[in-house]
């Protein structure tokens, strides 16, 4: 093996049953880079990651790292040897707090028992290090998502790794964070720390990594120079074919008011804020992390309640005792932040997560009709085209791209008058990307509005009629898609006042 290699993975195979994660995968990773692994969901790149922190083992093949065979080794006996990994899913106790939620990977002991003196000195340096100014003793439910993202990478790099392992690091947090964490990678880069990068942002990748290894079907297709790599044959190599239009926007006759809010204020954090959505269109809400865009989102369907304003829909207003049962009544959907813990039921199949809201369909007298429900939700996993298509299939063990084509589609046998969006394409690949448009286009055609909290500009730009920006829980401006910029939103973003 060459000196330089850190990890090398000769011939790994993984399997799942009949489906094969993984089929022959070589793949060289050399010392003092950061090297991006990407494809579509379902593509074996967290399989493959998996297999090197040890939580996964191979079925067949081989896996060094710095010149020694680790294939079989425990996940702990892998963190032993400087291997970390910052999964995409949160694994945050939130009932411990900061200190001790950091600690959990490398609790310090002298005689076998606890150190806190020498864990709060650890604490306090490794978010000097990564810029975070945190009261440790407070419990890490307390954070905000993006906060937590970021304990969760203080307890990886507390013990200075020497391979660094990052899937979807940006997905939950802000454009400030998303460059301090670049600035972080390129940190540690120089003190020669190997990141390897999990990413479906494409433009992400071309900020900060030197390498890319292309995944499709369990197979490397390609690893090449990121500067010896075009964008759209990335797109190409990743999907098997080219996407000749990424942001399919359909252009709707744009109808009366579905939605108006006007002067909601909830607890600081969304103060004062009026706004609409028309029947055909598809508006865009995008600010910083604590602008308020969620809270919007959670007032508007009955998640929380705003102290004060009015929400009106096709001109009732909903204000008063309203609930998210009282909101389904009136015709709104939702499909939530955060798809694990709020719009799917995980140890459940894919077949009772599209019909769990459609119950109507699928009862005679208020007996369920499992003919009925099968029917039902094998026309909505043909519609959303869910890989594998077995309704059976349990929801679980889906990628995050078909994961977030079931928690939308279980909202598609009835027509909504409004559907509410949170991130609704986070941890999604291109390909499932363009799906999901498509499908919010189909939605606006057919009459409905659509309100889309997102922190991806570029979505923001080319799917919507409008764009609304929050800063800090006001609504600052309001830009037309076809004639702004990402940077102009950006200033907007950042709390910049109207340019001349």
């Amino acid at each position: 093996m060459k000196e330089n290699i850190v990890v090398k993975f000769c011939n790994v195979k993984k399997y799942f049953g009949a489906t094969i994660a993984l089929d022959g995968v070589d793949l060289d990773i050399y010392t003092n880079e950061v090297h991006a692994i990407v494809g579509s969901n379902g593509a074996g790149k967290t399989t493959l990651m998996k297999i090197l922190a040890g939580e996964y083992l191979p079925n067949e093949g081989h896996l060094y790292y710095l010149n020694e065979e680790i294939t079989g080794m425990t996940p702990l006996e892998i963190q032993n040897r400087g291997i970390q990994v910052v999964h995409q899913v949160l694994n945050i106790v939130e009932s411990m707090s900061i200190m001790e939620n950091i600690l959990l990977a490398c609790p310090p002991t002298r005689g076998g028992v606890l150190n806190w003196k020498e864990g709060r000195t650890k604490v306090h340096e490794v978010l000097d290090f990564i810029g975070m100014d945190f009261d440790i003793e407070k419990t890490a439910g307390s954070l905000s998502i993006s906060e937590q993202q970021f304990v969760i990478l203080a307890r990886a790099i507390i013990n200075n790794p020497k391979v660094l392992i990052l899937d979807e690091p940006t997905s939950r947090i802000s454009y400030e964070e998303t460059e301090k964490l670049f600035d972080l990678i390129r940190r540690m880069k120089s003190l020669g720390t190997t990141t390897v990068y999990i990413s479906h942002r494409i433009e992400e990748i071309y900020q900060v990594c030197d390498m890319i290894s292309v995944f499709r079907d369990g197979k490397r297709i390609d690893t090449r120079a990121t500067e010896d790599l075009p964008k759209d044959e990335l797109v190409t190599l990743m999907l098997g074919k080219k996407l000749d239009v990424f942001f399919p926007k359909i252009e709707v006759d744009i109808g009366e008011p579905v939605l108006r809010v006007k002067n909601l204020c909830y607890k600081n954090v969304v103060n004062d804020l009026s706004f609409s959505v028309n029947k055909g269109e598809i508006i865009s809400i995008v600010g910083a992390v604590g602008s308020g865009k969620t809270e919007v989102i959670n007032a508007i369907f009955g998640i929380i309640s705003p102290d004060s304003g009015e929400i009106l829909i096709e001109n009732e207003d909903i204000f008063a005792n309203h609930s998210p049962y009282q909101a389904i009544k009136h015709g709104i959907a939702l499909i939530p932040e955060d798809r694990e813990m709020q719009g799917m039921i995980g140890d459940y199949p894919v077949k009772n997560n599209l019909t769990v809201i459609n119950l109507k369909h699928i009862l005679n007298n208020h007996l369920l009709n499992a003919r009925k429900e099968d029917k039902l939700a094998q026309s909505l996993n043909d519609l959303l085209s869910v890989t594998p298509n077995d309704i059976n299939y349990l929801i679980r063990a889906l990628s995050g791209g078909n994961q977030q084509k079931v928690v939308i589609g279980k909202w598609l046998a009835d027509q909504y008058k409004l559907y509410l969006l949170d991130e609704v394409t986070a941890g999604v690949d291109i390909g499932a990307k363009s799906e999901i448009y498509n499908i919010l286009g189909d939605l606006a055609k057919g009459g409905a509005g659509v309100l889309l909290a997102t922190g991806d500009l570029e979505e923001a730009i080319g799917i919507s009629d409008r764009i609304l920006i929050l800063f800090k829980g006001k609504l600052v401006k309001e830009v037309d898609p076809k004639i702004t910029s990402k940077d102009n939103i950006l200033f907007y973003i950042m709390g910049g006042e109207k340019i001349a």
